[in-house]
């Protein structure tokens, strides 16, 4: 019966190695924002698009200017009841975090709902937060194809006597060539996210 007894043991091993493969695809590819939009760490986020949006003085906001530093990018509506303010704070947060070294970065608010999210509407808004975070929005067309183009899901819900705006919380973190680093996550702290950044700031201060 020694044969029967190797069979078996064989048997047991295989199923070990199989159960053990399944955990590992499931701890590498978990069911999150990063696989189901497309938001893959290192894909380009200005890569092949053609929008051109506005900022919050009213200056075009295009794909290039996701070049240059890295990117800390938020997206919300104004009209959001907690949710976006509490992400702002967030971000706002982090800059505190960041000392001096805030201004290497480029914070951004990119509304969801440009049919009420004007230009002036949105100076007003960010200013709440920090002066330096900068404010992005446009006509409904070219805000659709940019956040699509982002990987952002935004989808209009009727509310009685208006609507609000059920869309991607995720906050995005941005080389200085618009390739996706990471996303900071505001369960996490600001300080966390501060030194993602700093640790981004430091390798591309290395590679220059």
């Amino acid at each position: 019966m020694t044969w029967i007894r190797r069979i078996r043991a064989t048997l047991w091993v295989a199923a070990g190695v199989a159960l053990m493969a399944v955990y590992v695809l499931a701890w590498r590819q978990p069911a999150s924002v990063e696989t189901r939009n497309g938001m893959v760490p290192g894909r380009s986020m200005a890569e092949g698009a053609r929008w051109q949006l506005l900022d919050d003085q009213g200056r075009p906001f295009v794909p290039d200017d996701l070049q240059g530093r890295p990117t800390v990018m938020v997206f919300g509506f104004t009209h959001c009841p907690d949710i976006c303010p509490t992400s702002l704070s967030y971000l706002a947060g982090v800059l505190q975090s960041l000392g001096p070294r805030g201004d290497a970065i480029q914070p951004l608010f990119l509304t969801v709902d440009p049919e009420r999210d004007s230009v002036a509407v949105m100076a007003d808004y960010t200013d709440l937060f920090d002066p330096r975070i900068r404010g992005v929005t446009g006509a409904p067309d070219q805000m659709s194809a940019a956040l699509k183009g982002l990987g952002v899901y935004v989808r209009k819900v009727p509310q009685d006597g208006g609507y609000g705006m059920d869309h991607s919380a995720t906050i995005l973190l941005i080389d200085s060539q618009s390739r996706l680093r990471s996303t900071l996550d505001i369960h996490e702290g600001a300080e966390v996210a501060a030194r993602k950044i700093e640790r981004l700031l430091v390798a591309e201060a290395r590679s220059r």
